[in-house]
């Protein structure tokens, strides 16, 4: 018996480190292990990077990829969520 996948699992996960919920499910691996990188090297650089410097250089493009970001962590989770269903799907006709 195949070990099934709780997609509200992989949608958090998804939503916490991008690709993270990819992984999780075994679908898309290197979609996923792709994502966690990009999302590794954006939290480095923002890590790195003082908040002043960061606000002092322009507050709205601070806000507007901080906006950015929170969009595209709520689509990958809305993705692997779908695809874990579908997933779900094809090993109940198994």
């Amino acid at each position: 018996m195949k070990h099934r996948r709780n997609p509200w699992v992989a949608a958090f996960l998804n939503f916490i480190i991008w690709g993270s919920g990819y992984v999780y499910i075994k679908h898309r691996r290197f979609l996923g292990a792709g994502l966690i990188l990009v999302f590794l090297l954006n939290a480095s650089l923002l890590i790195t990077i003082p908040y002043s410097m960061l606000l002092s250089y322009s507050e709205m493009l601070f806000m507007w990829g901080m906006f950015m970001w929170f969009l595209f962590s709520i689509l990958f989770a809305v993705d692997v969520f779908r695809e874990t269903k579908e997933l779900r799907k094809y090993e109940d006709m198994d």
